[in-house]
């Protein structure tokens, strides 16, 4: 399922019960497969928004405009869709050792979707192609400078007052995936959501942001890119309960009521990318607690009322309501220990809410 997300990226964010530091990172794959997409013309991945990593990067790889990679990338657009986020999907499922790229292992197939039919032999030998004649860590290294000087902004101006202690204070656990930012230099305003999920270890999360500068080269992160951050982390806490194998009984549950104010739903669902009734479920339970977020934290009302009325535009009708039961949640979580204890009675919530909306469209038939 493709997730396209207004994000940021950088490195590796381990996070446990207790806080760590949130610290983003660039990643060589990343880079490697934007700039293959850029030069294969792909529109999402030439915005141009890098001042002079642009500008270094189109003199630097002038000379291998028709190298067969690029050939080839061009194909997979065309034949089997590679664009936008499949583009960083592969890019989080890349490893290079010994100085040969080929792909992780994994437990559960991550990679998404667009790459099925693709010959993943062929991809990897033209991609390896690429990298040897562009001496493309050559490229990667030289630009230490600015991949350093986009961390720091990240960190200035958005995690500096990114409360995680929050998050195990209120679910009551751990986070049951690792969660990692990362910094696509070369993605402009593009931000993308992939994951993976390496064998015998948590399922890893990657928020993938562009990069983009002002006239004078400087990072414009702010704090406005913090809602975000705090949606995303949320995920880490929440989304496994919908996961068939851990946890049936919630989706046994949950199915029929979800189904039903999915399909009452379904065109704005659909054009936000969201094309399940879990992911609806999960996403309505995220931007929830973003707005407990915001409130604990004491953000200014205007931009809690900002979120709030962003969710109900995005038609997750129910946010009213659903923000009042977590908050209830929060008052009593003495007696129920941890998010888990209480998610029965988010199912009920939304069984509740599916039969009433059901009678309204009852008596307006």
């Amino acid at each position: 399922m493709k997730k396209i997300i207004l994000f940021f990226a950088l490195f590796i964010v381990c996070l446990y019960a207790k806080a760590q530091s949130v610290i983003p990172q660039v990643n060589e794959n990343v880079e490697l497969m934007s700039i293959l997409s850029r030069m294969a013309g792909f529109p999402e991945y030439n915005m141009d928004m890098a001042g002079q990593y642009i500008k270094d990067m189109d003199c630097y790889f002038k000379d291998n405009a028709n190298h067969p990679a690029v050939q080839y990338m061009k194909e997979l657009r065309n034949d089997y869709g590679i664009s936008y986020d499949a583009v960083m999907s592969m890019a989080v499922h890349l490893k290079k050792q010994d100085g040969v790229i080929s792909l992780i292992e994994e437990d559960s197939p991550k990679l998404d979707d667009r790459w099925t039919d693709v010959d993943k032999d062929k991809f990897l030998f033209y991609l390896n192609n690429f990298y040897n004649d562009t001496k493309f860590n050559e490229f990667f290294k030289a630009h230490n400078d600015i991949y350093e000087k986009g961390i720091k902004s990240f960190q200035t101006n958005v995690t500096s007052s990114f409360n995680v202690d929050w998050y195990s204070d209120f679910y009551g656990n751990e986070p049951q995936e690792n969660y990692t930012i990362i910094i696509g230099f070369c993605n402009g305003g593009g931000n993308y959501g992939v994951e993976r999920q390496l064998k015998g270890q948590k399922k890893d999360v990657y928020a993938i942001v562009g990069y983009f500068v002002n006239e004078e080269d400087i990072p414009m992160y702010n704090n406005r890119f913090l809602p975000t951050l705090i949606h995303e982390f949320n995920h880490s806490f929440i989304n496994h309960y919908l996961d068939e194998n851990k946890y049936p009984e919630h989706v046994k549950q949950l199915e029929e009521a979800a189904n039903v104010l999915y399909l009452n739903s379904q065109v704005s669902m659909s054009q936000q990318a969201y094309g399940s009734w879990q992911t609806m479920i999960n996403e309505s339970l995220v931007r929830a607690a973003v707005i407990c977020y915001m409130l604990d934290n004491e953000f200014k009302t205007e931009d809690i009322r900002n979120v709030f009325l962003e969710q109900i535009q995005r038609n997750f009708r129910w946010m009213p309501e659903l923000v009042t039961l977590l908050r209830k949640y929060e008052k009593k979580q003495s007696k129920y220990g941890n998010f888990e204890n209480f998610y029965p009675k988010i199912i009920d919530f939304f069984k509740d809410y599916a039969k009433s909306e059901n009678k309204r469209f009852d008596v307006l038939k």
